[in-house]
């Protein structure tokens, strides 16, 4: 058992950061032999290899780039394993137990793994014990950066024992999943839970994460009524200098912002960049995250050349911290392109667009209505820039994954059946 008063998980930092390095040069080695093989043989299984190594790659790079918090993250997952592992079930037997707890500290999770597995396995188990088995099961799949296994079975902790712990974990790696529709269900859940138990702070937290999802789906008044209600808690129980209440203050301009209020939505977003800039700085990826957000809503008002130097600025600080393979690198890029296409550099933003689409297709798939709106920037420029067929093509493929993720109603699939509209008849 652990001894008590403990608060160090796992092996030491400098030795993460090494192993952390170590596995971003393997996985390196992988995706190039992986390349080398596609060249050799066009299949449709090494391409499938190469997008999954591809997503490895990039979180491995964001946790080497900021190997402190990579640390942190690393020790909160062995602590929460670790407690797993001690509840999981006397039938294990405690040595078994014991032995995978050590193999943790030293970076081994295939005893937990297994362990994890044996308890999903006994149809006999308590509903708790089975939530805690796949919870575990989702928290390796986390560390191991399979998002879509950790989605999987963070959904059935949550269906199994929806604990406020594990309903924002289902809920949040449905998005990352790209399941909007769970992503709203589980957030639901999670609001009527911090409610029923009056749990401020986690009240907070649940409905941004509601607020966010009906946002992901075009739901905009009820998400902003959802966002203005967590901002109100975090200002009486953070204070409005906090970073929480900042993070509450940007998600709230988003939305603001989407419903065409654009001059309001500014000084949210200014509002959010000043407490970022005197509590994390100005070269975190967060405070790159709320220049993004405000030169958005910048370039909705015209000014385009202010826009412009706010992305550049974006775009500095996400590669000197996240790298130019990050999934959150595409996002300052695709509206870089945006903002330059508004301009009439048409070559620019083609470039632009394409390298955002890369970056994205390589990440998150495919399939993710982020893929969609990189997709359809390019093929509505592709349209406007005498290529109509090929853009024809981009914008209907673009269209077909919103309709598979987003209600009928998403603006997202009106403003693309508008650019199809908008098309030439003619190539």
């Amino acid at each position: 058992m652990q001894q008590a008063g403990r608060d160090i998980h796992g092996i030491p930092p400098d030795q993460h950061e090494r192993i952390l390095n170590e596995r971003l040069a393997e996985l390196r080695s992988d995706l190039q032999d992986k390349f080398d093989a596609i060249k050799r043989a066009d299949s449709a299984e090494a391409q499938i290899e190469i997008m999954t190594l591809q997503r490895k790659v990039q979180e491995y790079e964001r946790r080497v780039a900021n190997p402190e918090f990579a640390y942190k993250e690393y020790q909160d997952r062995i602590a929460a394993l670790e407690k797993l592992l001690e509840d999981a079930t006397v039938d294990i037997g405690e040595n078994r137990i014991r032995n995978a707890q050590v193999a943790l500290e030293g970076g081994d999770h295939s005893k937990a793994d297994e362990i994890f597995d044996e308890v999903i396995e006994v149809e006999t188990r308590a509903a708790q014990r089975l939530a805690d088995a796949h919870f575990g099961k989702g928290v390796i799949a986390e560390e191991a950066v399979r998002w879509a296994d950790a989605a999987t079975h963070y959904a059935r902790a949550a269906r199994l024992a929806d604990t406020l712990d594990t309903l924002f974990k289902a809920a949040h790696f449905a998005k990352l999943a790209g399941d909007y529709k769970s992503s709203l269900r589980f957030a639901e859940d999670m609001v009527a839970k911090a409610r029923a138990e009056d749990d401020r702070p986690n009240l907070s937290r649940a409905l941004d994460r509601l607020a966010s999802a009906f946002k992901d789906i075009g739901k905009y008044v009820p998400s902003e009524a959802l966002f203005r209600e967590a901002l109100q808690i975090d200002a009486t129980d953070q204070g409005k200098t906090s970073r929480t209440y900042a993070t509450c203050l940007n998600n709230l301009a988003l939305v603001v912002e989407a419903q065409g209020r654009f001059t309001e939505a500014e000084g949210l977003y200014r509002e959010a960049l000043e407490i970022d800039r005197a509590t994390i700085g100005e070269g975190h990826p967060e405070y790159a995250t709320r220049l993004n957000n405000l030169a958005l809503v910048v370039k909705a008002q015209g000014r385009y050349a202010d826009a412009e130097g706010l992305y550049h600025k974006a775009l500095e600080i996400d590669r000197a911290t996240i790298g130019e393979g990050h999934p959150d690198y595409a996002i300052p890029l695709n509206n870089l392109g945006g903002v330059v296409e508004a301009q009439g550099r048409f070559a620019d933003a083609e470039g632009l667009y394409r390298a955002a689409l890369e970056i994205t297709r390589a990440t998150i798939g495919e399939a993710h209505p982020d893929y969609a709106i990189r997709l359809g920037n390019l093929g509505s420029l592709l349209g406007q820039t005498g290529r109509a067929t090929k853009g024809r093509e981009m914008l209907e493929h673009a269209l077909g994954i919103f309709r598979a993720t987003l209600p009928e109603d998403h603006p997202n699939i009106a403003t693309t059946l508008g650019h199809i509209a908008d098309l030439p008849d003619t190539p």
